[in-house]
């Protein structure tokens, strides 16, 4: 069991809510765990390929078919380019997700090196970021649907 659940509902657009916890002995980085409100969709939006956690620049998965993709955990989104964005990469450049992943549920985090706030995206699941995570996150890690890690889900989670 996992101690300290928060759910927030209405954080993204949409009609399914994803769910979150916090580990009662979580690092003293990250100041919340928040459950994004996701849209459960027939398929992942173009561009999109199976396995990867998928983001782009603007809402409503725009501009279609040209998302940055991920299929593992990374600590620093500011390594990969994105010249579009603010910075010419994609720190702080997302505005709307989808987890096309094959097992594992998306992690999202304001702060580099898996700091900050952490938010959950749901496999399957997508939509716009709410105000806390709208060209506000830096890195992304996985957990399993109970909020654990695996071998294929390697966390870290909140």
């Amino acid at each position: 069991m996992i101690a300290g659940v928060v759910l927030l509902l209405g954080a993204m657009a949409g009609t399914s809510v994803a769910s979150s916890a916090n580990s009662a002995g979580s690092r003293d980085s990250v100041s919340a765990t928040v459950a994004l409100k996701s849209v459960k969709i027939a398929a992942a939006p173009a561009g999109c390929s199976p396995g990867n956690f998928c983001f782009w620049p603007n809402a409503n998965y725009s501009p279609s078919g040209n998302p940055g993709e991920l299929s593992g955990r990374n600590a620093d989104w500011s390594v990969f380019r994105r010249g579009d964005c603010p910075n010419n990469n994609w720190d702080n450049c997302a505005s709307s997700d989808y987890n096309n992943g094959n097992s594992c549920e998306a992690i999202v985090w304001t702060g580099r090196s898996y700091t900050g706030t952490a938010g959950i995206v749901l496999r399957g699941t997508g939509g716009n970021f709410n105000s806390t995570f709208n060209n506000a996150v830096s890195s992304n890690s996985w957990a399993t649907a109970s909020g654990g890690t695996s071998s294929a889900c390697g966390g870290p989670v909140p």
